[in-house]
């Protein structure tokens, strides 16, 4: 019985597939390497909303016009 030619080519490169993955998979993830620089950027970036929305507030607390205080609207 012969067998097909390239078989042999085949056999080996699917033997070397099987582990490949294996190779492939062995490190982290890119999603894995950044996942903390990420996690830091959200929360400089949070705190830095935060500060800002709170400086906002207090500036106009702080610099309103006292000539509306008993103002009536309507």
């Amino acid at each position: 019985m012969r067998t097909p030619i390239g078989t042999g080519l085949l056999g080996s490169v699917g033997a070397a597939a099987v582990g490949l993955p294996r190779i492939l998979a062995s490190g982290e993830t890119d999603l894995q390497q950044t996942n903390a620089v990420v996690w830091v950027m959200i929360a400089i970036s949070a705190v830095g909303a935060i500060i800002t929305f709170a400086f906002l507030t207090y500036a106009l607390w702080k610099f309103r016009d006292p000539k509306v205080k008993n103002r009536r609207y309507g």
